[in-house]
């Protein structure tokens, strides 16, 4: 992981935890299997979410509700803050054109990622890294966003303000992620903080929280979007059975990773039934540096 000494020591700590969970799953083909549902055999991809234009739900909605009403120069040079194997940026980049950046804490990511850039003609405008987004960026960027991937983040207010230290005059900053409510009941806040426990967020702000951690690195808020009615979810009945039969798996040994991947489908199906019930919202936040 490069420039370790520049991090803050919980969150390198916190980098470290994060980097072993996505290893194991990668280890196991969490991934591959998550593609091939989707239907994409190069890269793994965020939640496909129902078109609100009508056309067929699909995981690039993201893409073109994140960019909604943000005005980006010719060629950005652009971040993505826990890119994975790079899906957004080799769906935005040959569109947009510019230089893109990912940092993911895997190695195996990076490594499949490159390979699939290249694949695509993309080596000369899209290179994937392993940094974390709590160490000093490779530059200045028009555009930094973070999908799914901010919720690791051990003081996501000090990861805002790093990157946002980053952004050139006039710049964006999108969080695209889950963010609970303020308050639930209890059984509820139970169920969430075995989700976060199991995913491995341990401060998964509020929507509120991310706005104060936006307007404390020095940025405006300019954009913002529920995509709940979008998504495609189940609710607490429909997903206990399958919990149940996920329980026993996540006492297996941690050696064979048996136990890490069956947390992760643990924590993915109650973060579905929370959404169901509105106790958290998948949300983009979109805020602007000073120009």
């Amino acid at each position: 992981m490069s420039h370790v000494t520049s991090i803050p020591p919980a969150a390198l700590r916190q980098a470290r935890r994060v980097a072993r969970y996505y290893r194991w799953l990668d280890r196991l083909s969490w991934f591959d299997e998550k593609r091939a549902e989707a239907g994409h055999g190069a890269q793994p991809v965020h939640r496909a979410l129902a078109d609100p234009d009508g056309g067929p739900p699909s995981t690039d909605v993201i893409h073109r509700l994140m960019l909604e009403g943000l005005t980006l120069p010719p060629s950005p040079r652009v971040l993505d803050a826990g890119c994975g194997y790079g899906a957004s940026m080799l769906h935005l980049a040959p569109q947009l054109g510019g230089d893109w950046v990912g940092l993911t804490l895997s190695a195996v990511q990076a490594a499949r990622g490159m390979a699939v850039v290249a694949e695509r003609g993309l080596a000369d405008r899209v290179r994937i890294e392993v940094a974390s987004y709590d160490a000093p960026p490779p530059g200045r960027f028009d555009l930094i966003y973070g999908i799914e991937s901010l919720i690791h983040a051990a003081d996501p207010a000090a990861t805002l303000r790093n990157l946002a230290a980053s952004l050139n005059p006039g710049g964006h900053l999108v969080v695209v992620d889950d963010m609970p409510e303020e308050a639930m009941p209890a059984e509820a806040a139970r169920r969430l903080a075995r989700f976060r426990r199991f995913w491995r967020c341990p401060v998964a702000p509020t929507r509120q929280g991310w706005i104060e951690a936006l307007r404390g690195a020095g940025l405006d808020l300019v954009a913002e979007r529920d995509l709940n009615p979008l998504l495609q979810v189940r609710g607490l009945a429909a997903v206990t059975p399958r919990l149940r039969q996920l329980e026993r798996q996540a006492f297996l040994p941690r050696l064979l990773g048996f136990g890490v991947r069956a947390e992760a489908e643990i924590g993915g199906l109650l973060l579905e039934s929370l959404q169901t019930e509105g106790h958290v919202h998948y949300r983009i936040l979109a805020a602007r540096a000073p120009r």
